[in-house]
């Protein structure tokens, strides 16, 4: 029989396989709770994001003005480094229509959708100076002056650096949920032609004697991807983050390949364990580093290879 013609799709070597749990619960009526490895759960809120691409005119204005260029690299940085997860994404329903006899019908599936045109939702937390604001506001009024209603891109067009289009008004993001390991993918979504749709100026209303600080969120319409390519980009973007790559072999197991992790060491990779974090106080890259505590953390050798 000829398979050439049968495709992954969802359920492929790239994200963890459905477990198989035909070698659980051999009676029927009870279930066998003495086998405790049929209940492994999917525990929610394990996810990353990776920023593919930003909107061109965004980045080609960074280039021209320093101000807008920190303002940029700090929004960037903020979405994947602290993404806490997102809302929004759609559902996949088949619909379809009734067969009956006037007295008893049936439903038929003659049509399976999922939602496109969609917008998702990402909270976070607003720091002195707006950055969030400010950079979702020179974003919008870029793309249309809300007095005059002209595509400005902020003087690019004018000045002959960049033509008017929709390709140079959109980013790109890779949404990565993983297992509780952080290490294994459960599903991604490639989320093309992202536009930051509202800039909440409304976080701006105060009443006097209520001090608090700000949450706010980042809302964008996109157009979502899933499928076996996504996935095997995916798994690679994962691995840049954990520096593991893990596949499941055609029997459904898992394959670890460590070979980045073990070569971890300065590198940037995500620090899962705690007991090896390089705290900002004891790193001399960091901003924040006390020379005295980063001297004592070296006048003792480490042996631990995945040490920071």
């Amino acid at each position: 029989m000829a398979t050439e013609y049968i495709t992954p799709g969802i359920v492929n070597n790239h994200t963890i396989r459905p477990k198989n749990l035909v070698q659980y619960n051999a009676f029927r009526g009870v279930i066998d709770f003495s086998q405790p490895g049929q209940f492994d759960q999917f525990e929610t809120g394990y996810s990353f994001l990776s920023v593919i691409k930003m909107p061109k005119f965004m980045e080609m204005l960074a280039e021209h003005d320093n101000g807008i260029k920190q303002m940029v690299q700090s929004f960037d940085h903020m979405l994947e480094y602290e993404f806490r997860g997102l809302t929004g994404l759609p559902d996949m329903q088949g619909d379809g229509y009734e067969v009956g006899d006037g007295t008893n019908n049936v439903k038929f599936i003659s049509n399976v959708t999922r939602d496109t045109a969609v917008e998702l939702t990402s909270t976070f937390y607003e720091r002195r100076g707006s950055l969030i604001a400010k950079y979702i506001a020179t974003y919008l009024t870029g793309i249309k002056d809300p007095m005059s209603k002209a595509k400005t891109y902020h003087g690019l067009i004018a000045s002959d650096f960049l033509e008017p289009s929709f390709e140079n008004e959109v980013g790109t993001f890779m949404y990565m949920v993983t297992d509780n390991t952080m290490l294994r993918l459960e599903k991604a979504y490639l989320l093309t032609d992202v536009q930051f749709n509202r800039a909440e100026e409304s976080m701006y209303d105060s009443t006097k004697g209520d001090i608090n600080n700000r949450e706010v969120n980042v809302t964008f319409n996109c157009f979502p991807i899933t499928g076996n390519n996504v996935d095997r980009a995916a798994r690679a973007l994962l691995q840049d983050i954990t520096g593991v790559d893990v596949s499941v072999d055609n029997a459904g197991n898992p394959k670890y390949d460590n070979t980045k992790f073990a070569d971890a060491k300065g590198k940037g990779f995500a620090t899962l364990d705690s007991t090896n974090y390089n705290w900002g106080v004891m790193d001399k890259k960091s901003a924040s580093f006390i020379q005295s505590l980063v001297d004592a953390r070296n006048a003792v050798p480490d042996n631990n290879p995945y040490a920071g």
